[in-house]
């Protein structure tokens, strides 16, 4: 029988036992690191897209002077990748990251204090925080979403909207640098968000302009509410073509034959675009019977502003049963959901997005063995010769002793086996030659870098992607620092950020992973944010790659001004034509609307062609998919193919100039993650984009032992694909 001191006392004994294993170490580790998931906000309003730079927000006790602020999260490859280098914002902006998987871990250490928490997962947009996943478009709606947050949305059906839609309420959740945009598919804006608008700060407003002019896309609504959007906002005045502000009385009848729409519309005010100028979509007349532009689209740098002019949040359009569809076709396709029988159905590919061909093109390096298969035969030959007569003859006649056999047959076999493995290691070709110690280690690297200079506008910006090889395994240090051929084109004041590219699914062919890798250690990238950010500690695996891109933007400086000519009504360009660019140009093309000029193989730097007219002239179209011309006005394409990694320059046409090519109906791939480098848009009637290759890389890529005394970084063996694209003014002149 027990007594009941006893029994006291075991009790006693199992709590302090509790509170010794759970409650001391919990507390322990509270003190290092706390999850506290309230105080995070990713992306915008928590959205994000997987694979794309995301900003982070902390609401906790991060101080606007503090310098130590370090962000983690994983790769695509699951390992463990620091950011270091920002300074916190006003709004709680501390950082950006670009996560490499759905619900990655995120952690943010400042001043020692260590704060975790989770990407959300994919989920509704609409109901709060959650992943965009690819192939669902991203609009961020600054006003009335205008129904476009029920595109695709059935009550009936139980069924959510295909749209992801990002409803800004408040000015402090938008980012205060452009990467904070990336993968956002659109930017409405209407009148509705004036309050937003006014409230925005001055590197939020810089920040929403360079977005656009680096390749991103708006909707502007300006009806009656132009004159205000332009006073409390009149930076967005900088998006059009407009001396000023002035509205005019709109007769609905286009827009109701635009849309075939049988509800009629009152007359409604809008603002008065330039005829002069951009694409116009839609043309109307005003009250007074005098024609008018009632929506447009204008290129702005290398992205595009589409205006309608009426107020499409007013009561008036809100009821219109037509305003859904109205906004999809302003926008093109945006808004299009892609049809699943346009995309490829090769089985023997992985992923279904030019980017996924562009990684498999890049990965592939050139192996050479030092054994052929003929070798290897004769050495099998040898080795059956040696264990069989010549062992035979040895051990049994010559010395007379048979047991021997049971020691010279394993020998020959284990020296053999030796001399295999020694001689074994191969030989990655290359043309250059080297001696930097980090290519001993048979480190090779190949890269596509794509330049593009603006001069209408005056934006510069530029992506490198690079994924270096090791036969054995290796930690690196990576830079890419600015080149002395960017900085002879105006980059001084160059923004540049270096991230891991890639992530596994569809996209990119990739296997998808679960969980950290905890075979590889983590990484550390440097002042992403800064004019030479490095990447240090980059560990590589025997006989594997690494992924790492770099996006640069800058104010380009050319040294003399270019404008082309054309003849009104025209397609044909007339007239002199110069290399503005510091640099040669191979096997350039000037192209204008559907037509290419094929320049000479190698355009000089500050070269002048007298008449372009008396160039070779081909349709643009045809030039991409090697249409040819055959009998009884037949033609025929060369097909695309999937499978082809081969051709970098080939792939790399194609994802500068995908929609012109024909789109997902001619490659039956998608273009997601790298479809800003798609310029098919500027191709418009006041533009031209002289593209060509460059003989030397434009953008410097170094790489060195993590653990190396010297501090310099050396270029690495491997192939190098470098483009480059100048956006020229056309001018409509008559002939003399």
């Amino acid at each position: 029988m027990i007594r009941p001191h006893r029994v006291s006392v075991a009790l006693h004994r199992l709590l302090f036992v509790f509170l010794a294993l759970f409650v001391v170490p919990a507390s322990a580790q509270e003190s290092e690191s706390s999850d506290v998931h309230d105080s995070f906000v990713v992306g915008i309003r928590g959205h994000y897209r997987v694979g794309r730079t995301t900003a982070i927000r902390f609401l906790g006790d991060a101080s606007n002077d503090s310098d130590a602020i370090t962000l983690e999260t994983l790769d695509g490859d699951g390992v463990r990748v620091n950011i270091d280098g920002f300074r916190p914002r006003p709004n709680g902006e501390v950082g950006y990251v670009v996560p490499g998987s759905e619900a990655a871990p995120l952690a943010l250490t400042v001043d020692g204090n260590r704060y975790e928490t989770r990407f959300p997962i994919v989920g509704v947009p609409s109901r709060g925080a959650s992943m965009i996943p690819s192939g669902m478009p991203w609009v961020v709606a600054i006003g009335d979403p205008l129904g476009v947050d029920r595109i695709g949305a059935s009550d009936l059906l139980d069924r959510e909207s295909r749209i992801g839609v990002t409803r800004v309420e408040s000015a402090d959740s938008l980012p205060s640098r452009v990467w904070g945009y990336d993968g956002v598919d659109l930017v409405l804006i209407n009148g509705s968000g004036a309050d937003v608008l006014e409230s925005m700060t001055a590197a939020q407003q810089e920040a929403l302009l360079q977005w656009n002019r680096q390749g991103g896309r708006s909707l502007l609504c300006l009806g009656e509410s132009s004159e205000r959007l332009a006073q409390v906002a009149p930076w967005l005045t900088e998006l059009l073509p407009l001396d000023e502000v002035e509205t005019v009385r709109i007769d609905p009848a286009a827009l109701e034959t635009f849309t075939t729409s049988q509800t009629p519309l009152d007359d409604f005010t809008g603002i008065k675009l330039p005829r002069q100028a951009g694409k116009i979509l839609i043309n109307g007349r005003t009250k007074r019977r005098i024609s008018t532009v009632l929506a447009a689209q204008y290129p702005l740098g290398f992205g595009r502003v589409t205006v309608m002019a009426a107020d499409l949040d007013s009561e008036a359009f809100a009821n219109w049963p037509e305003r859904s569809d109205l906004v999809s076709r302003l926008t093109g396709d945006v808004l299009v959901e892609l049809d699943a029988d346009q995309l490829s159905r090769d089985r023997t590919t992985s992923f279904n997005d030019l980017a996924g061909q562009m990684r498999a093109t890049l990965d592939q390096f050139s192996i050479k063995s030092h054994f052929s298969f003929s070798l290897i035969s004769l050495i099998v030959m040898l080795l059956v010769a040696a264990i069989g007569p010549l062992d035979y003859l040895l051990v049994n006649r010559v010395l007379g002793r048979p047991l021997l056999g049971w020691l010279s047959f394993p020998l020959m076999a284990i020296g053999l086996s030796v001399f295999l493995v020694s001689q074994s290691r191969p030989v990655l070709t290359s043309t250059a030659e080297q001696g930097d110690e980090a290519s001993d280690g048979l480190l090779r690297s190949n890269q596509i870098q794509v330049v593009d200079l603006d001069h209408v506008d005056g934006v510069g910006r530029g992506f490198a992607w690079s994924y270096t090889y090791s036969h054995d395994p290796i930690d690196i240090d990576l830079a890419m620092p600015r080149s002395e051929r960017l900085r002879s084109m105006g980059a001084e004041e160059m923004q540049s950020m270096l991230f891991p590219m890639g992530y596994p699914g569809r996209t990119f062919g990739g296997i998808q992973l679960a969980g950290e890798n905890t075979l590889l250690p983590s990484y550390r990238i440097l002042r992403e944010d800064s004019q030479n950010p490095i990447v240090e500690n980059l560990a590589i695996a025997s006989r594997s790659s690494k992924s790492i891109a770099a996006r640069l933007q800058f104010v380009p400086r050319l040294e003399e001004s270019v404008e082309m000519m054309r003849r009104p009504g025209s397609e044909q360009l007339r007239g002199e034509l110069l290399n503005p660019l510091p640099i040669d140009l191979l096997d350039g093309m000037l192209v204008y609307r559907n037509w290419v000029y094929l320049l000479p193989t190698r355009f000089q730097a500050g070269g002048r062609i007298a008449a372009v007219q008396d160039l070779r002239q081909k349709n643009f179209r045809w030039l991409l998919t090697k249409q040819q011309a055959m009998e009884k006005n037949a033609t025929e394409t060369t097909p695309w193919v999937v499978g082809d990694f081969s051709n970098a320059q080939r792939v790399a046409e194609m994802l500068l100039f995908h929609r012109a090519a024909g789109g997902t109906l001619y490659t039956g791939l998608k273009d997601e993650p790298l479809s800003r480098l798609d310029l098919s848009h500027v191709l418009v009637d006041d533009r031209c984009i002289l593209v060509g290759r460059t003989e030397q890389p434009l953008v410097d890529f170094g790489v060195k032992k993590h653990d190396s005394d010297d501090a310099s970084f050396v270029p690495p063996q491997g192939t190098s694909l470098s483009m480059i694209r100048v956006v020229l003014p056309v001018r409509s002149t008559r002939l003399d």
